[in-house]
This record gives structure tokens, sequence and C-alpha cells, in this order.
């Protein structure tokens, strides 16, 4: 299901961006944004470990030596700025580190196939890295229930799933919120995933990350997941009153505890 926004000024800024200028003034999400007091922040502190998966897709390439049993150093960190294409919070040939702080939500975000092999990179965090944090799991005493739906809708939107599909332009208004996050200090933004939304609601502290200044962080390891098992959720979504009933395996086992 689409997600639908709550938040007024994020509509506004949307359609400003997207259809009238690309260097916005004056917006009130942009000046909810300016007001640093009210950010909820997140330090990911040296020492911290995140997690990195990519899809195998050619069994040569792994490297399958120690430390790095999957993908070698350089092919588990961020890609090569000419390999760089447009992301939720990156503009083309502008590499970012699209990350987390948990191996299952990085797993996952990557929607492996039944049967698929995946190399999975840890990460060190070698310095202190400061980031915007959309979940509002730690929200400010003084923060406005505007900016709380400001920052749930960004989460949202950043969580939503990359497919081949997309339109670029839809991509804009979370780029442009990416840079400007950067341009205000932040080493990068923090967002929950929507690929497993059980996770976040009873585990405030797994999320995903986007780092810019991915250069304070180190490739350590990598190791080779092989999909195993898949639960699937759905919902009926098409008008007709008749509705199908199908429960996922997951529903099933909950409700016979």
């Amino acid at each position: 299901m689409d997600y639908k926004l709550k938040s007024k000024y994020l509509k506004d800024f949307i359609k400003e961006i997207t259809f009238r200028n690309r260097n916005p003034r004056d917006l009130k999400a942009l000046e909810l944004l300016d007001d640093i007091s009210t950010n909820p922040e997140r330090i990911i502190y040296t020492g911290s470990k995140l997690y990195r998966c990519r899809i195998i897709k050619d069994n040569s390439l792994i490297s399958n030596s120690a430390p790095f049993y999957g993908y070698n150093a350089v092919d588990s960190f961020v890609p090569p700025v000419n390999a760089t294409r447009d992301m939720r919070a990156n503009y083309r040939y502008i590499p970012y580190l699209y990350a987390s702080n948990n191996p299952y939500i990085a797993l996952v975000e990557v929607r492996p196939r039944f049967g698929a092999s995946v190399s999975i990179a840890m990460i060190s965090v070698n310095e202190d890295l400061r980031f915007l944090d959309f979940t509002n799991a730690n929200k400010p005493s003084k923060m406005t229930d505007a900016k709380v739906n400001l920052f749930s809708d960004l989460s949202a939107l950043y969580s939503k799933p990359v497919t081949d599909d997309d339109d670029i332009i839809d991509y804009i208004p979370t780029q442009y919120i990416a840079e400007y996050a950067k341009n205000l200090g932040y080493d990068g933004i923090i967002f929950k995933s929507s690929i497993v939304p059980e996770i976040n609601e009873t585990n405030l502290d797994r999320y995903n990350v986007v780092v810019f200044n991915f250069d304070k962080c180190q490739v350590i390891k990598s190791n080779v997941l092989k999909v195993t098992r898949h639960y699937i959720d759905c919902e009926q979504t098409d008008a007709d009153s008749e509705q199908i009933n199908i429960e996922s395996y997951i529903s099933e086992l909950l409700g016979s505890l």
C-alpha cells in the first residue's frame, strides 16, 4: 500500500522542488530542519559496526579468503563514482554508504530471492558519526507535532524500496533533503525499514543508515549467506468486495501460540 503523507509542509516542498524550482527557498519544511535544537539526532560511536549486503551474481568475484569470504573490501563498500546511480538519498555519481546497524535488516533490504547467495560486509565505524534521525525514536521535548509528522513522512520516503520502474523524478525531494542535512553538518541520516516494520516497532535501536562521510568507516570482513527460507505477507488491494483469505506463515504461527 502506498504511504500517505501526513505533513502538509512536506507535500508543499515536494510540489515546489519537483515541478517549480530545484533550489527552493523559504519553505516551512526546510525551516523546520534548520532548527537544529529540535532535530532528533543520534550518534553512532567509534567502534560500532554497520552491515551492508550485496547479492552475489557471479561466484568468480567472491574473494573467499580470510577475512573476506564474500566480496573483497573494495566491492563490499560504496560503489565507484562511475557506477553510482540515482538513489533516494544520493544523486548520480555521488556515492554514499547505504547500510544498517542490524545484519538481518541489511539482508532483507536487498530483497534476495529464495536460494540466493548474499555477501554481507561488516563495517567498522572509525570516528563518531552524527546522524539526523528520521525515525522519531529520540524526539526532543520541544519537537512540534508538525515536525514529528515531517520526519515520519521522510523516514517512510527514504525506506520505500527502490525498483527498476521508479521514475528518477521521485527521488528529487529526498535527494535534496539528504544534501540539505549534509550541509547542516550531519554525517548521515537514519530511517526505518519498510520491509521489516515489525522490527522497528519493537526494537527502536535497529535501523537503516545512509552515511555521507563514509571515509570515517572501514570494511573489516565479509561473509556469504544463503537464503534458505522466505516468509511472505500480503494484503488484497483491489476493489473486489470478496476478499481472498490469505494469511502469512508468520501470522498463522503466532495465532497458534
